[in-house]
């Protein structure tokens, strides 16, 4: 909370104001979300699905299969320890043994043990069950050697894969990637569930079953959310039936999982929030915590008291996984654990013997934190006795881990990923030349960046946040990567209470006084998640203040109600009939409070000098509070950048959490040395 620039993009915004004006419409703030997404309300039925045969390979992959399958060859599926990967798994593997009645085995490797893909000693397995040929799903694309062996062994393999490949491919029967096509189509965006459904299609009209396959479609979606892949094209189609058709199909793992995650709640909705923060994470723990099959045998289990087992165990796992993530993240923000400054473009964390399966996570969590790359690291002993450190790295928009790990490639044991997230390997010696080449290369990339921003999809008064308004919103569904949920952000609000809720108090409840247009008051219910630590900061906004939040419609008893979370508050008016234009981007605009200009810098700078050699961070209540006083008015995003602003230039140092202490500095210094303030500047 704070420490982002809102935006809102006046372009469209002033286009639909026009297109309302030329069709004599007075419109609303839902139908603005609708114009500008251009959503017509339609959304292809399952008879809209691309042609399985866009994919590379298919012919040759759906020839290989249907061979094995007539001669009674074993075959493997094999998958990852992801959602994606194990609904992947369950698909193809699920067709293949129930309705082409082939003779067939899944495999899905131990991430703790084995780690992600094919392997030598997996292969050698398979071989010794007598499989003569393996599809992967979800992986493969990569496993150049794994697949040589597999070769020599007398083993035939066919790569089924949505991650990115490079100019040369695998040399086995089939690679079926859509990423291997040059043009765009409905399919370019699958999932390794996506590809392996896509397969299934192209099975069943082969052999005319082509009817049946519907019911694989809710676990496709489940994958499809699970790796947070664009909803567009066929992976629309494939979320928003599976979505509505989740309980229809009989699967009856899925359907003990969501009643147990449902339990004591009345005909809860299936949306894609739920399936992506409820159902997803008790899939992947399995492969977090224990092991992935249980997660694939929950999917295609056909008996009840083995469902009831197994979908306990996944809560359980998940749990688990929680309390592990927890103590590794509290761990990974101790002092002695970060081996980074905050003068660092980046946070590194190394620690000993920290969960694998969960330290992708944590890295997630300290790049929320921080709002920088952030890399979570393992020490280990490698097979020669070294010391090495194996993590997980997650990013911010504009920093591409893939490229920044590729120029720093000499200092590391080996790396994969993309530009959001990556796993790499590095020698414990090398993190300190390690750390330099980050800096260096995001130091390149700034200079082109745009200040951390939450854009705005519109911008609403109070009393158009009604029951009415919001049910209307969830004809946006299915939400994702690519049409997430609408960011609204909520004018002219006056905050009640604010009081810390739910475990620990980490949440803050929050009650909003506001009027009609009549003049009668009512108020607004939210709440944000895991922001207890800004309460203090929250009470202090004053009377007027602007909320970013996601509406929701809460159902209890029988009566609905609004329910806002939300992700961030502005202790001023967020009014867009003032513009200013940010200079990152003409067509954004923002408020004249997240504005930061020289002269409250100096201002602010002169009062924090009278704290003497140190300060801390409850003294920036008191600087907030006599720059008002003195005709300055600044809000907590403007003392916020202050700050990062003066730690930036060597005038402030952090000397811990909640400690600072001043350089002494007579020379003066030049602002626009700070790539933060020169990122921030805005043109009037």
């Amino acid at each position: 909370m704070f420490d982002r620039q809102w935006v809102f993009d006046i372009k469209h915004h002033n286009e639909y104001i026009n297109f309302c004006e030329e069709k004599g419409l007075k419109g609303s703030f839902v139908d603005e979300i609708m114009y500008k997404r251009g959503f017509d309300g339609k959304t292809g039925g399952v008879e809209s699905l691309s042609d399985p045969y866009i994919l590379p390979d298919m012919a040759k992959a759906v020839d290989r299969i249907l061979t094995a399958v007539e001669d009674g060859e074993k075959i493997a599926i094999f998958g990852d320890y992801d959602a994606d990967g194990v609904t992947a798994t369950a698909v193809l593997y699920h067709f293949l043994q129930n309705i082409a009645e082939a003779d067939v085995v899944a495999y899905i490797p131990n991430r703790l043990t084995e780690g992600y893909g094919m392997s030598a000693n997996a292969i050698d397995t398979l071989c010794e069950e007598g499989v003569t040929l393996i599809v992967t799903v979800d992986n493969g694309i990569l496993a150049f050697e794994q697949i040589a062996h597999a070769k020599d062994m007398g083993i035939d393999v066919v790569v089924t894969d949505h991650h990115k490949c490079g100019e040369v491919l695998p040399e086995c029967c089939a690679v079926v990637n859509p990423c291997i096509l040059k043009e765009d189509t409905p399919l370019n965006c699958l999932c390794g569930a996506g590809v392996s459904f896509t397969l299934v299609r192209a099975l069943a009209d082969e052999i005319g079953v082509y009817e049946e396959i519907n019911r694989y479609i809710p676990i496709v979606m489940i994958g499809t959310l699970g790796d947070v892949v664009p909803l567009s094209g066929d992976n629309r189609i494939i979320v928003k039936y599976g979505m509505e058709n989740l309980r229809n199909f009989d699967w009856i793992g899925i359907e003990t999982l969501v009643a147990k995650i449902t339990e004591g709640k009345n005909n809860p909705k299936i949306s894609s929030m739920f399936v992506s923060f409820q159902l997803v994470p008790k899939i992947n723990a399995a492969g977090r915590i224990g092991n992935a099959m249980r997660a694939f045998e929950l999917i295609v289990c056909e008996d009840e008291s083995v469902a009831e087992k197994l979908a306990a165990d996944l809560i359980s796992d998940n749990a688990q996984r929680q309390i592990t993530e927890a103590e590794i993240a509290e761990k990974a923000l101790q002092e002695e654990n970060l081996k980074t400054k905050d003068t660092d473009l980046v946070v590194v964390a190394l620690g000993d013997d920290w969960h694998h399966g969960v330290i992708g996570i944590v890295a997630s969590r300290l790049t929320e934190k921080h709002k920088k790359p952030s890399f979570v690291l393992s020490v280990e002993r490698n097979e020669d006795g070294k010391l090495v450190a194996r993590g997980s790295a997650r990013s911010v928009k504009g920093f591409n881990l893939h490229s920044a790990l590729t120029e720093c490639a000499h200092l590391l044991e080996r790396f994969g990923g993309h530009e959001m997230a990556a796993g790499l390997t590095i020698r414990v010696d090398n993190i300190p030349k390690f750390i330099d080449s980050l800096n260096e290369y995001g130091k390149k990339i700034m200079q082109q960046q745009e200040p951390a921003n939450a854009e705005i999809d519109a911008v609403v008064l109070p009393h158009e946040i009604t029951v009415e308004a919001v049910e209307r919103l969830a004809d946006l569904e299915p939400f994702g990567q690519g049409n997430e949920q609408p960011v609204l952000c909520i004018r002219n609000l006056k905050p009640i209470s604010c009081t810390k809720v739910g475990e620990s108090g980490k949440h803050l409840k929050f009650s909003f006084c506001a009027e009609n247009p009549d003049g009668k008051p009512f108020t607004l219910e939210g709440i944000a998640f895991s922001q207890a630590a800004y309460e203090n900061m929250i009470k202090s906004i004053g009377n007027t203040c602007s909320i970013l939040c996601r509406a929701e419609i809460n159902n209890w008893q029988g009566r609905k109600s609004v329910s806002l979370i939300i992700s961030d508050i502005h202790d001023d008016d967020y009014n867009i009939d003032n513009i200013l234009r940010c200079v990152y981007n003409s067509d954004y605009i923002t408020g004249r409070g997240f504005v930061i200009d020289r002269k409250m810098l100096v201002i602010m700078y002169k009062l924090i000098l009278q704290y003497g050699e140190g300060f801390k961070f409850n003294d920036l209540f008191r600087i907030r509070e006599n720059m008002r006083q003195h005709g300055v008015p600044c809000t907590w995003y403007e003392i916020r950048s202050g700050l990062d602003i003066f730690t930036e230039l060597g005038l402030v140092t952090r000397k811990d959490k909640q400690t600072f202490s001043v350089a002494k500095n007579s020379e003066k210094v030049d602002l626009t040395k700070s790539l933060i303030y020169k990122m921030v500047q805005v043109e009037v």
